[in-house]
């Protein structure tokens, strides 16, 4: 599917205006790190409209990291000029969504797309890249180069890729886990791409792709860069159930069920660091809405309009606004951001359809 409807000379004269150095900033903005960012600078310079691939994975129900995130990282890439292309893992998704077939992944995946139109990614400036489409029409450059990585990586090295290797023993980890790396890294490297953005959690299995592509085919190596996520909004996670709802914020979720999990999002009193409120605050909120206001009564200082994420930790340390109130400017922060989201949703039968579908699919399997 391709949504792309500006040609990379568009792009270029809308950059124009954009020296090398704030299109180079406004990159490495998006992530927590950029492997090479030397490499970056150079491709910048040589390049009027590099190609950058997003990797997504089809979820539902999708959080915002997935949701917000990744339109915010896109819209911007755009800005900076690049080609940008979402690669849609649908086959990589059956590793995990137990009981779907191909064709419901590919419905969930239908419907983040949805979402993304909703939350405001620039959807026409962006290609969308089915994993599956591209393996069937091109086997031939994608199968022999899955085989080569898995027999020229070691087992210790593949299982590093694992996201969920620490809840296994080594002896348990289930085998789709050991396949899903050597897939992914032949995903990476059959892609005609300047760039690649990830999430944190695949670190590994970039590095192994950009050793791969130096010493073993002598190519460019792809640039890397690296997104956070979003922590899990509740005190000692580690403890809790990972599939606690209440660990993070889904792109459905309405006003009654924010409100629940603000009440128990852990937010302590003049701690910023390790506060999972104020990690939420600084990567969806500020890049948003550019400020953030804390509504207080006189008697405790009145409302404060932070504009930067510097202004806030430096008064949250110090106890200038209460933690409590800090909660409740977040979940206004947040319905204001999600409730154009539900009225999309709402006003388009196309996307309702595809939200009523899955659940029906989700409730008959729980049936």
């Amino acid at each position: 599917m391709d949504n792309s409807s500006a040609s990379p000379m568009d792009i270029y004269r809308e950059t124009m205006g954009m020296s090398l150095v704030d299109r180079f900033t406004v990159l490495t903005s998006i992530g927590d790190e950029c492997i090479q960012e030397d490499e970056l600078w150079f491709l910048l310079k040589r390049k009027a409209t590099p190609v950058c691939y997003v990797w997504f994975e089809p979820s539902t129900p999708m959080n915002i990291t997935e949701g917000i995130l990744k339109a915010i990282y896109v819209n911007k890439m755009v800005k900076a000029g690049f080609t940008v292309k979402v690669m849609i893992a649908d086959l990589f998704a059956l590793i995990y969504k137990y009981g779907y077939n191909l064709d419901q992944v590919r419905t969930v995946g239908s419907y983040n797309i949805e979402m993304w139109k909703a939350a405001g990614m620039d959807l026409e400036r962006v290609e969308l890249v089915w994993f599956s489409d591209e393996l069937n029409h091109h086997p031939a450059n994608y199968w022999p180069l899955a085989f080569d990585v898995s027999r020229k990586s070691t087992v210790d090295q593949i299982a590093r890729c694992c996201s969920i290797m620490e809840s296994f023993l080594p002896d348990l980890l289930p085998g789709a886990e050991l396949l899903y790396p050597c897939l992914q890294i032949a995903a990476i490297l059959s892609q005609k791409a300047d760039m690649w953005l990830f999430s944190t959690d695949q670190r590994d299995a970039s590095m192994i792709a950009r050793s791969y592509a130096e010493n073993i085919k002598g190519q460019n190596k792809p640039i890397i860069l690296l997104h956070n996520m979003l922590p899990s909004l509740l005190e000692k996670p580690e403890l809790q159930r990972r599939g606690d709802p209440a660990r993070t914020v889904f792109m459905e979720d309405g006003a009654d069920i924010l409100s629940f999990k603000m009440e128990k999002a852990f937010c302590p009193p003049k701690l910023a660091l390790g506060n999972p409120c104020l990690e939420y605050i600084k990567y969806v909120i500020f890049p948003l809405f550019g400020k953030f206001e804390v509504v207080q009564e006189e008697m405790d200082g009145g409302t404060k309009t932070f504009s930067s994420m510097e202004e806030l930790v430096v008064d949250y340390e110090s106890g200038v606004v209460d933690s409590a109130n800090v909660k409740l400017a977040f979940e206004k922060s947040l319905n204001k951001i999600l409730q154009p989201v539900h009225d999309y949703f709402w006003d388009n039968k196309g996307a309702m359809a595809l939200f009523c579908s899955l659940k029906e699919y989700q409730r008959a399997r729980r049936e």
